[in-house]
């Protein structure tokens, strides 16, 4: 296994350890993606129904949105918000 590839999986594993849903990864993913879309409805309508579509827990990921876990959300929402489609 290589360096980046075992670095990874540590990364993960101690992710797993604190608790952390994978899930909320794809989530961040997926609301980047519709805060770029055309006519994108706000920040908190697409968080919202994220959280119903992919059945998360509401508190924690939003806690999670909040802390040190989403370290590169705001780099991700401003790349999202300035790209054209």
């Amino acid at each position: 296994m290589s360096r980046v590839a075992t670095k990874r999986v540590r990364v993960v594993e101690a992710e797993v350890e604190a608790g952390i849903d994978p899930a909320f990864h794809r989530a961040i993913l997926k609301i980047a993606l519709e805060l770029k879309k055309p006519n994108a409805p706000s920040y908190d309508e697409i968080v919202r129904t994220t959280i119903q579509s992919m059945r998360l827990d509401p508190a924690r990921f939003r806690r999670y949105l909040g802390e040190n876990g989403a370290r590169n959300m705001n780099l991700l929402l401003a790349t999202a918000r300035t790209m054209g489609p």
